[in-house]
């Protein structure tokens, strides 16, 4: 409860929400309430009704040192300024040059006296604008620190929903609602003013389907006895897609300049976040193997660096192989050397322009190609841990030795680990759970998350893994999902009218280790369920006698999944059902069934379109390269059942047509990128399409030519602005 000598509060406008740490202090319990105590201060006018804190020193037998908080009851312009008298001392100024927001609250300076009065310059009484609290204790100060944010977000949450309306939208908001009309603010127009417009602009009639339909058979009357004889149509074709994401980077990294994570580069470039934790004990040494140690005079040996450092490095070597590193954790550099972020680099064979870009390339935040020759690399603040776990999965009842780098923790530490669940999956640790190793049994099939979490002192770091367990084998009548879920529901086949074109089915030809029967169509089966089953071969045992079985119902009465090839059923003469079952699971398929003599797979619908770029390496596109990219199914398998359409976004890539029937992608500038083909299936309309044509009941008729040029006017007449009208449905001239 608040304490106060002052009188009774005039009546103002509606309070703004509650400070938040007034609404968590309600919360707390009584032995938290000197800490938490508060009292609301009166404004009137631009005077502060007179106030003292003698129930809170009687009641607590301490004096308080006030922290005042001003909150705003409504929003207050940028480049306000509140001015405070403070009782036996100076005024007070308090520059707001953002203004606030209603709601939102500002601390006074720690210390401030006694206050007498508060003026603004903002029209009308001063307790229209603002509202004062003084905070008594530390807890209170506390609360405020982190309430502040929810205070912030409550109104710019409000304000943010408001921008739908044209009433209170502003600005730039303001744009967005005209650009949704298509109606453009003009030159120095105020917002008033164009919002008088945009609200003239919505009582507009705008053409739709039923309208332009009535409108077109109104004008054009009965056809041979048949009213109302068009039918419009703006149904849009099925679009079967496939994705290439790209990164853009620059193939060269000329000297002073620097490049950081999205591309940019420069050479006043802004440097990744600082680390809010850091302990040398927990730096890793860079291995020999992942890079050449070459340190500079005067540089600390071993070569120590931040796990996410180590982590790029290696990736580096897959495209330099071994670099050389002449620094790494310096605690006397200038920059994020001294806490291991950072290394200093260069090759023996490649120039230290391009060994520079291909830092950028290995995902370093920070690169810079230092004028003495020698690549700065810093990556962004990671994991101060680090955890070997192998390949990250382990059977069900078997176990998994996991390891923490670095290997020995620094001295005084303590290291405990910790299983979380998720979703089916379940382990357990077996032994101790502190140090810096551990034992992990798998005990239910699927995902779970293993944290490792060291304390020093004041310091807290932890590494977090995720680790799945797989089933040894499958119990009879029992099915897995692909996170492991007993018994889940199999994927949902296709919407009606949306089956999948012939010419997206693979046919899987491996002979040598699978047996499809008589019939070819068991081979021709969806891309998705084609990769899962070369996975599945693959880990079948070598020294396993005979070949893997391979049926799809193709009866009249197969059910969904399998008419959409995207269901199997397999067997191994020279392995249990339970095993095969484990081992399909394993391959990747999102359903898995042991029952009836045979192991069903089945898979989770996906587009079956592939994007590929066989010229680039882990979908890295140098600027002003030009590769060629493949879509498979090509436009030739697919025939007239589709039409193909390329995009791109983003603006760091560029399409073009390099030959006749040759798409290709040119990298414009760094940053990410994607390139998207599309098949329109079918004879329907595509986006901003619509299509008109004869009822079905006319079909065969022949539209007589002057009918024919009425509807072709007509709907150059009605047609929405950018939408493109097919008519070649329409018999009696051309399209």
């Amino acid at each position: 409860m608040s304490t106060s000598t002052a009188q009774a509060a005039p009546a103002v406008a509606p309070d703004p929400p509650r400070l938040a740490a007034a609404d968590m202090a309600a919360r707390l319990t009584a032995p938290f309430a000197r800490g938490a105590d508060r009292l609301p201060l009166v404004v009137r006018g631009t005077a502060v009704d007179p106030y003292d804190f003698q129930l809170h020193t009687a009641q607590f037998g301490v004096t308080p040192r006030p922290l005042y908080i001003l909150q705003a009851r409504k929003d207050v312009p940028a480049a306000t300024t509140v001015t405070f008298g403070v009782r036996g001392g100076p005024a007070l100024s308090l520059p707001l040059p953002d203004g606030l927001t209603a709601g939102t609250s500002v601390p006074l300076p720690d210390g401030t006296g006694i206050l007498t009065g508060i003026q603004s310059g903002l029209a009308g009484g001063q307790e229209e604008w603002w509202r004062l609290t003084a905070l008594l204790g530390t807890m209170g100060r506390l609360l405020w620190a982190v309430g502040w944010e929810r205070d912030h977000l409550r109104r710019q949450l409000a304000r943010t929903a408001a921008q739908r309306s044209l009433a209170h939208a502003y600005g730039a908001h303001l744009d967005r609602n005209g650009a949704g009309l298509g109606v453009v603010r003009a030159p120095g127009e105020t917002d008033g003013a164009y919002r008088r417009r945009l609200t003239v602009a919505r009582r507009w009639t705008l053409p739709t389907p039923a309208g332009l339909t009535a409108a077109l058979n109104d004008a054009v009357g009965p056809i041979d006895g048949v009213a109302d004889p068009l039918v419009l149509d703006d149904t849009d074709a099925e679009l079967r897609r496939g994705l290439l994401p790209l990164r853009v980077a620059p193939l060269d990294l000329p000297p002073g300049q620097s490049v950081d994570l999205l591309g940019t580069i420069g050479t006043d470039l802004p440097r990744p976040p600082v680390e809010e934790v850091f302990h040398p004990g927990l730096l890793v040494t860079l291995s020999p193997f992942a890079a050449v140690h070459r340190p500079l005079p005067g540089t600390p040996e071993p070569l120590l660096v931040q796990p996410v450092v180590a982590a790029a490095i290696a990736r580096l070597n897959l495209f330099a192989s071994l670099s050389v590193v002449h620094a790494g954790y310096d605690p006397r550099a200038a920059d994020a050397r001294a806490t291991g972020r950072a290394v200093l680099l260069s090759h023996d064979t490649i120039p230290s322009q391009r060994i520079a870009a291909l830092a950028h390339w290995s995902g370093f935040d920070l690169v810079t190609h230092r004028t003495d020759g020698l690549v700065y690399a810093e990556c962004a603040p990671g994991e101060l841990l680090g955890m070997d776990t192998g390949d990250g999965v382990l059977p069900v009842d078997g176990t998994l030795t996991l390891t923490l780098r670095p290997l020995v923790p620094p001295p005084g530490s303590l290291v405990r680990w910790y299983v979380l669940r998720r979703g089916a999956g379940r382990g357990e640790l077996v032994g101790p759970t502190e140090g810096a190793s551990v034992v992990l049994r798998g005990k239910a099939a699927g995902r779970v998350v293993v944290v490792a979490e060291l304390r020093l002192a004041d310091l807290t770091a932890s590494a977090t893994r995720e680790l799945v367990v797989r089933p040894v084998t499958l119990a009879d009548n029992t099915a897995i999902g692909a996170d492991g879920t007993l018994d889940p529901d199999p994927p949902r086949p296709m919407p009606p009218g949306e089956g999948l074109h012939p010419a997206f089915l693979v046919r899987h030809d491996d002979p040598a280790h699978a047996e499809y029967g008589t019939d070819a169509e068991t081979r021709r089966m969806r891309r998705e369920v084609a990769e899962h089953l070369d996975g599945l071969i693959a880990l079948v045992p070598a020294a396993t006698t005979g070949k893997l079985v391979v049926r799809r119902d193709l009866s009249a009465t197969a059910g969904q999944l399998a008419k959409e090839a995207r269901e199997l059923r397999l067997s191994h003469p020279g392995l249990p059902l339970g095993t095969l079952g484990a081992l399909a699971h394993r391959a990747g398929f999102s359903y898995v069934r042991v029952a009836g003599g045979v192991v069903t797979v089945a898979q989770e619908h996906q587009d079956p379109v592939r994007v590929t770029a066989p010229g680039i390496f882990r979908d890295v596109l140098p600027i002003g390269t030009t590769v060629p990219i493949t879509v498979t199914p090509s436009p030739a398998e697919i025939g007239a059942a589709g039409v193909l359409g390329w995009s791109t976004g983003d603006g760091a890539a560029a399409l073009l047509t390099t030959a006749p029937g040759t798409m290709s992608v040119r990298g414009e500038h760094g940053g990410p990128a994607w390139v998207q083909a599309s098949y329109r299936m079918g004879d329907r309309t595509g986006a901003y399409q619509f299509t008109v044509r004869l009822r079905p009941e006319l079909a065969g008729h022949t539209l007589p030519p002057a009918t024919r040029a009425l509807i072709i006017r007509l709907l150059e007449d009605l047609r929405p602005l950018g939408v493109e009208v097919v008519t070649r449905l329409l018999p009696g001239g051309n399209p």
